[in-house]
């Protein structure tokens, strides 16, 4: 193994592999951790919600009403009733939930109903769509010759009747959609900056309130829309309206067909080293997440446990320990999770969230959702409320960078920053700064810092700006990104680490 060291970056790294104190990189260890049993129960967490009476993690399950819907994370799903259920796929009228034949339909009572030819009146009242035409009660009429009276019952009356409003009084009688509700004023509400929404009605975005249309609504910033609208594009917590059709945000740039302008509580004495409250003997101990362990039990930290990395019934996931029982079972991380392809499950992740769900036919992952191909499509993790049969599904998933050890200490592997990205032809080309390879081949190391990566857009994992991922040199010559995200000052070192340990 070469290391490749173009910045004083690297060079700090070996520094610390010299002096024998790079066990403290464990000290950078993040998140949340837990200690978790092969069969999912969990032996020690804080971070446990509350459903009634029982305890669960939204990250596989979903609380609805007191009740607990196994299987589907909340971070995706809605509550109908008291059940949960994936808005993606499904959506919820009235206590039913029915799988959505489309992006635009809407409930009708009972019934869900296509928005873009039909309407619904009265609340459960189905009908065709008209030009020239709206509800009064559970009927239409043509505003062009009639009008809707409440006297006290509504009524159509041609127009010239007393009854019909005036042409300067006719937005006063703008009829309110039945599925709209006053927000009641009750201990449901919640703060959004400095304003009280209710979150059943509501969502919050950057501190203002808006309307929730549907279980579709999402946050842009400080606006919000909703997935199933279309020409409506956020890019980078920007929302844009009216952008033309297939237009792409790369880069904090839309690109389109038509336009593709840039738009400590007591201090330690010398020589000690500190592990959250206590100090430690590096050459004895070893650091994880604040808690000193004795290198006897191994020399790999997951969360705040300590464990041997030779194990092979240990699996690490993101902090999270797993003991497994039979080694011809193949499993894989899913975040903190532990993925177990004969339970016929699928993981979806983003560089945000790990999820998993049961495989369903037809359906891929987009991100961490897992959404139906006959609604919506799918281009660098962006989900679309128009279906393309032919388009090409991402052929593999990104991972956090130390679930890519020890295997990736033997590849052709690279840390580039990305510094800018264009589209064009359907290709995302990128421009990366190297900042530190790993190489077993010395003739392949790369000799010039920046770099000109070109991937299939769609199909490809998205990248942002100023972010440093782990990369993979094909034997084709051509580049892969590996990784989601990785922190130059802990996660870098210790991927360095280890590879240097296992080589040792």
């Amino acid at each position: 193994m070469e290391i490749y060291t173009p910045t004083a970056c690297v060079v700090t790294i070996l520094y610390i592999f010299a002096t024998s104190s790079a066990q403290e990189i464990c000290h950078h260890d993040r998140g949340n951790h837990c200690k978790v049993g092969f069969s999912g129960r969990m032996e020690s967490c804080h971070h446990l919600h509350r459903c009634g009476n029982v305890s669960y993690k939204i990250s596989g399950s979903s609380c609805c009403n007191d009740n607990i819907t196994l299987g589907l994370s909340q971070l995706v799903a809605d509550c109908c009733g008291s059940v949960a259920y994936n808005p993606l796929n499904e959506i919820c009228c009235n206590g039913r939930i029915l799988t959505r034949s489309s992006t635009n339909v809407k409930c009708c009572g009972k019934d869900m109903y296509l928005t873009t030819t039909h309407v619904c009146c009265g609340g459960n009242n189905i009908l065709q769509r008209k030009e020239n035409h709206a509800c009064c009660g559970k009927e239409m009429f043509d505003v062009t010759t009639h009008c809707c009276c409440a006297n006290p019952e509504l009524e159509v009356k041609p127009k010239n009747e007393a009854c019909c409003p005036k042409a300067t009084d006719e937005g006063k009688f703008q009829q309110v959609s039945p599925h709209t509700r006053t927000i009641p004023k009750n201990s449901d509400l919640d703060e959004c900056g400095t304003e009280t929404y209710n979150p059943r009605e509501q969502i919050c975005c950057s501190g203002k309130p808006h309307k929730k249309e549907s279980s579709l609504t999402k946050c842009c910033g400080v606006d919000a829309y909703t997935l199933s609208d279309d020409n409506v594009l956020c890019c980078n917590g920007i929302l844009h309206i009216n952008v033309p059709e297939h237009s792409e945000c790369v880069g904090g740039v839309i690109y389109s067909p038509e336009n593709t302008t840039c738009q400590m509580l007591t201090r330690p004495r010398l020589g000690e080293h500190c592990c959250g409250r206590q100090t430690f003997n590096p050459h004895t101990h070893i650091c994880c997440n604040g808690h000193s362990h004795s290198k006897k039990n191994g020399n790999f930290c997951c969360g705040s446990e300590v464990y041997d990395h030779h194990n092979k019934f240990l699996r690490c996931c993101s902090g999270h320990l797993y003991n497994l029982t039979h080694l011809h079972e193949i499993t894989e991380c899913c975040g903190n999770l532990l993925l177990q392809y004969n339970n016929n499950q699928t993981c979806c992740s983003s560089s945000t969230n790990s999820i998993i769900y049961q495989t369903k036919p037809n359906h891929r992952c987009c991100g961490h959702y897992y959404y139906n191909t006959s609604l919506w499509s799918c281009c660098a993790e962006h989900l679309k409320p128009t279906p393309k049969p032919n388009s090409s599904p991402a052929e593999y998933r990104l991972k956090p960078l130390m679930d890519l050890i020890p295997e990736m200490c033997n590849e052709t592997v690279f840390f580039g920053k990305v510094e800018s990205v264009a589209l064009k032809n359907d290709q995302r080309h990128v421009v990366l700064k190297v900042v530190g390879q790993v190489d077993v081949k010395s003739e392949k190391v790369i000799k010039d810092p920046w770099l000109h990566v070109s991937l299939d857009h769609c199909s490809s994992p998205a990248t942002e700006n100023n972010m440093t991922y782990l990369w993979e040199q094909n034997h084709n010559g051509k580049y892969k990104l590996l990784s989601h995200p990785v922190d130059l000052t802990s996660d870098i070192h210790m991927f360095y680490f280890v590879c240097y340990q296992k080589k040792g």
